[in-house]
């Protein structure tokens, strides 16, 4: 499945879709600038990634660095930040990886408190994808480096803390898409009814399967990226002092498989409940329907409040929602 499969789906099976119309300007008080590679890393010192501003000089990709940028920011052990309201107000929802509010000052922030995801099913064409809030990056990079009780370079940190969060979001991304796949073959919308339901009912507890596979894999994926033993149990220490559901990635993680077919069952039963219940290990035999989009890559981008300090330091004009720099390179 491609991005393109998405206007074909949409005009096939609308019923899928509930597209919420955002108001004009929503967007005015956030700087959005487009992630070209969310998985790039280095070895040495040299630039950590490249990132083209969303602007209205689509001509070439920019190279500025906006990590380079926020190095200087971070501080470890700095309270953790609080969401924009404007993101609060307007986006979100009941589904997995919306962005949330958090003020339980004893436990970490989830991931969805650094990095949201807005499916395709509510934001297609325009606005769905991967958000990387740079603040967050920044306080979990600082996090990492108080953890590994700085063995952790600030530059490798803040790699790591955008690793993590962006594959947080991609496993909500992945269950959209088998959700997806289930509503092709049986031409009913499931997302947004039976994977929100079961979401919400397991929501802030110990069997949230979704926020713990999502936690899970970021973890797999970031350790394989990074190989990096600092960055390692830093991060295992924050995924377990998370809250409920997202404390479970570490105790997941090494039986990923079996926990993902367990959690694509119980979906199943919610949305298909007249169907007789199996043996979770039978979804082994599709391990491909958590695929997702093959180029979700180009639906990343970084999230800058233009009140958060860090804006000052970004040298770009205003910007474009990711879909129109997509439609305007085609």
């Amino acid at each position: 499945m491609s991005i393109e499969h998405l206007d074909t789906l949409h005009t096939e099976l609308p019923e899928l879709f509930q597209d919420r119309e955002l108001a004009p300007f929503w967007d005015d008080d956030l700087i959005i600038v487009r992630v070209d590679d969310p998985e790039y890393v280095t070895v040495g010192e040299e630039q950590a990634i490249h990132l083209e501003p969303i602007s209205e000089a689509h001509a070439k990709p920019r190279t500025d660095n906006i990590e380079e940028l926020a190095m200087g920011s971070i501080l470890p052990g700095a309270p953790f930040p609080e969401l924009s309201p404007i993101i609060l107000d307007v986006l979100g929802g009941a589904h997995g990886g919306g962005p949330i509010p958090y003020d339980d000052r004893n436990k970490m922030p989830p991931p969805d408190c650094l990095a949201f995801y807005l499916p395709f099913h509510y934001y297609h064409p325009t606005w769905w994808g991967v958000y990387l809030l740079l603040e967050g990056v920044v306080w979990l990079a600082g996090e990492i480096v108080k953890r590994s009780g700085g063995k952790v370079s600030h530059r490798r940190a803040i790699q790591a803390a955008r690793l993590f969060l962006y594959h947080h979001e991609a496993f909500h991304h992945k269950t959209e898409c088998f959700a997806t796949r289930l509503e092709l073959t049986h031409r009913k919308p499931f997302y947004k009814t039976g994977f929100e339901r079961l979401y919400q009912k397991k929501f802030n507890t110990v069997d949230c399967l979704e926020e713990g596979l999502a936690n899970a894999s970021a973890l797999i994926d970031t350790h394989e990226k990074l190989k990096d033993p600092s960055v390692k149990p830093a991060l295992e220490g924050y995924v377990l002092e998370s809250p409920p559901g997202y404390n479970q990635g570490v105790r997941i993680r090494g039986n990923f498989l079996p926990v993902r077919c367990a959690f694509s069952e119980e979906n199943q039963q919610i949305c298909l409940p007249h169907l007789p219940p199996k043996n979770p290990e039978v979804w082994g035999a599709a391990p491909h329907l958590f695929d997702g989009i093959a180029n979700i890559k180009s639906r990343v981008n970084y999230v800058v409040p233009r009140t958060s300090p860090l804006a000052a330091r970004l040298p770009f004009r205003p910007l474009l929602p990711p879909s129109k720099v997509q439609s305007s390179k085609q």
